[in-house]
């Protein structure tokens, strides 16, 4: 519901008489408690954590605070945490945050308790989210693209490794465009788009190095100073680029570098990449990819919507896609329970 009467108070928090807008974060992982922490510095706001359990015990016991690579520190103590949806039915918006491979089993549970005019934020990666959502839920569904990564450093405590803005879906929803306010004025910038498939199709081609990072083993940083490894990248984009085209959609580029560029910028020496990729992309030492933190915590990774995508479309398309299924063989490996990380050579000598 709208908040009424608000007035700003000493914090520039928004402050309100009556009825607050009720925010629920549903799968509450890395992402999810980031964003949700972001939120509770609104007093307009009241969010609803929900997740697993164990998360709700650890918020519990340490509370829950965040921190960024630009320096930005927020905290959260106490939350609202929840191991069953029966709240969600008070929420005026939903932020939805598990994992794609966990949205099959969820949508029979936001259909029970998910009003029908609650608008939904879809957060995952991979590309046809919305439309599979949309299929089998009445509410308004707008997709959200997050471009950074989010890591665990301890019990309790979420930071943001990497830069970059949150894509939005465009909407005249009022809930929506509150949020979206508050994350702007806390400085985690949300950018309003009108083409989401575009800004789908071009996310892919940076995630498809979420398999290559969790394969090697190794933090973004250093594995993106390995030419090999950022070499396996540049075939695996060009493929994906490929296969764009034959489709007729052009990705959204997320780097001041043209995306036709991103594999040639990839092959250059290190010495020259590490100098021209610093003025596109921050990081630090602490970065990895999602799909390494699913590896070990043994769980099914989001491959199949990722590398398995292009693969699968090049397949549709006739498009040849040799790295992009080495990527899906490998990290199907990995979840197998094999753990081993292999080199960037290693991986070329399989290709060839």
């Amino acid at each position: 519901m709208q908040p009424e009467q608000r007035t700003q108070n000493d914090n520039g928090q928004l402050a309100t008489a009556g009825q607050r807008y009720c925010v629920g974060i549903v799968g509450a992982g890395s992402i999810g408690c980031y964003l949700g922490a972001h939120l509770c510095q609104d007093a307009a706001l009241d969010v609803k954590f929900f997740g697993r359990e164990t998360m709700a015990l650890e918020l519990a016991a340490h509370g829950l605070s965040v921190t960024s690579f630009n320096h930005q520190t927020y905290y959260a103590q106490p939350v609202a945490f929840f191991s069953s949806l029966n709240s969600l039915i008070e929420c005026d918006i939903v932020l939805l945050t598990v994992k794609a491979t966990a949205l099959v089993p969820m949508l029979a549970q936001l259909q029970r308790f998910l009003r029908p005019e609650v608008p939904l934020v879809a957060m995952q990666n991979g590309i046809g989210i919305g439309e599979m959502l949309a299929q089998d839920l009445a509410n308004p569904v707008l997709r959200a693209i997050v471009p950074f990564n989010v890591v665990k450093n301890k019990a309790g405590q979420f930071h943001r490794a990497t830069s970059g803005d949150i894509i939005l879906q465009r909407s005249q929803f009022d809930v929506v465009n509150y949020v979206v306010s508050v994350f702007n004025r806390l400085q985690l910038k949300i950018e309003l788009c009108d083409d989401i498939t575009s800004a789908e199709y071009g996310k892919l081609l940076l995630n498809l190095n979420n398999a290559l990072n969790a394969i090697s083993g190794l933090p973004l940083q250093q594995q993106l100073l390995d030419r090999n490894f950022r070499c396996l990248l540049s075939y695996a984009m060009l493929e994906w680029l490929a296969i764009c085209e034959r489709i007729g959609i052009k990705p959204a580029a997320y780097t001041r570098l043209p995306n036709a560029l991103l594999p040639w910028l990839l092959r250059l020496p290190t010495p020259l990449f590490t100098v021209l990729a610093k003025s596109m992309l921050t990081m630090d030492t602490q970065a990895r990819s999602s799909m390494w933190d699913d590896i070990q915590a043994k769980k099914r990774t989001e491959i199949m919507f990722l590398n398995g995508a292009v693969a699968r479309l090049g397949q549709l398309y006739h498009i040849p896609t040799p790295v992009n299924t080495l990527l899906v063989e490998q990290i199907k490996r990995l979840e197998s329970g094999d753990n081993r990380p292999l080199t960037a050579k290693e991986l070329l000598r399989q290709l060839a």
